[in-house]
């Protein structure tokens, strides 16, 4: 497995465009600085983007905003996935007029399957942003970038938000926004929170009511789902710094490190240190 990132960004270079198989974020949650564009072109993984769990095959299209976490599991040898990697700031520059709703909705909905005509589509923008990413002594690069990703991003919403109420017809609006709003909370507060009564209470609604909409859309418990992301959070910190156990017990604001060792082993089968020495 490769120990370096397909998407490395710079001050100079706030894009980058590519083929990769992604053996990156094997079995390994990594979180990304840049926002992604990813199309399955051939093989098949299941893969997870924060909380959100989707099947990469051919003709699926991802879209990761920056600082979302990206895990891979169960590859096919033949994956292979075109990718665009984008830096913040130019994804706030082409996502100007589209407001924050948009973002959040696209965040919430980043899989899509697309037929061979959206498919042949993307492909060609990809051919497009690949041949001004060659091209740089364009002085119009960053500018011809930024329309082009607004473009992909407006083509992906349309096809996503379609793709969203054929899928799911009977799950009530409100619902919907309930879930969205209840993984956004998780994401933000899971690190000191990790009680479903705290979601409910925020989202002022009773805990059996939150844990019928959780289970009705993810076809898991609240508990569960709340569960999943303070162990990626933990997986991060064990991969990524060099922090003590006990001071990452004390950031994800457990009582000590051996209440947070029992609570690692119960959901992953090992212990963080056995975990940290797998995965350095």
């Amino acid at each position: 497995m490769t120990s370096v990132s397909p998407f490395v960004l710079s001050d100079k270079e706030p894009f980058v465009i590519g083929v990769s198989d992604l053996s990156y974020f094997f079995n390994q949650p990594r979180r990304c600085a840049a926002g992604l564009v990813l199309f399955c072109e051939s093989g098949t993984a299941d893969m997870a983007i924060n909380l959100r769990r989707g099947i990469l095959c051919p003709n699926t299209i991802v879209l990761t905003l920056p600082g979302m976490t990206l895990m891979l599991e169960n590859a096919s040898s033949d994956l292979r996935v075109s990718y665009a990697a984008f830096a913040s700031d130019l994804i706030g520059e082409a996502g100007f007029r589209l407001g924050p709703s948009f973002f959040s909705y696209l965040g919430s909905n980043p899989f899509i399957q697309v037929d061979e005509k959206v498919a042949d589509g993307i492909c060609g923008w990809f051919k497009s942003m690949m041949y001004t990413y060659l091209d740089h002594d364009n002085i119009f690069r960053r500018t011809i970038v930024k329309n082009r990703l607004q473009n992909i991003l407006l083509e992906m919403y349309d096809k996503i938000q379609r793709n969203a109420n054929s899928q799911s017809p009977t799950a009530p609006n409100r619902q919907k926004e309930l879930f969205h709003k209840f993984i956004s909370l998780v994401h933000e507060n899971c690190t000191e929170q990790r009680e479903v009564t705290f979601y409910a209470d925020r989202l002022c609604i009773s805990t059996r009511y939150l844990s019928a909409i959780v289970r009705k859309m993810a076809s898991i418990s609240a508990k569960e789902l709340i569960d999943r992301a303070v162990i990626m959070e933990i997986k991060i910190l064990l991969q990524n710094t060099t922090l003590p156990v006990q001071e990452i017990s004390y950031k994800m604001h457990f009582p000590d490190q051996s209440y947070l060792g029992r609570f690692f082993k119960k959901h992953t089968g090992i212990s963080p240190t056995v975990f940290r020495q797998q995965n350095q």
